[in-house]
């Protein structure tokens, strides 16, 4: 499953104009100018950059739900709370959650 999510993923950051780097051995820092990571080549390089979003891995995600037990009458798993999925489908498991309540 999550194959199948890379590849849709990848295809929207190729449109988008993202930068993808395969093989980055560490991340060293975020900052005003972007992410300064080492390279599978040991070389230290800096993406510069006004958002990083980190795409994976997919993890769930239930921190928030486990803190509302016992504080709100109902609570609705979706999204990445009930499984790692992309943005779209997380939304789209809202939107069918929302409609059946």
């Amino acid at each position: 499953m999550v194959d199948v999510h890379l590849g849709y993923m990848l295809t929207w950051f190729r449109q988008k104009g993202v930068t993808v780097m395969s093989g980055v051995k560490e991340y060293v820092e975020i900052t005003d100018k972007g992410l300064t990571l080492v390279t599978k080549d040991g070389e230290t390089t800096t993406i510069e950059a006004d958002s990083i979003i980190p795409a994976l891995p997919l993890m769930k995600n239930t921190e928030l739900a486990e803190s509302l037990q016992g504080k709100v009458p109902e609570i609705y798993n979706v999204g990445d709370c009930r499984e790692p999925l992309l943005i779209a489908d997380a939304v789209a498991s809202g939107s069918r959650t929302a409609r059946n309540i």
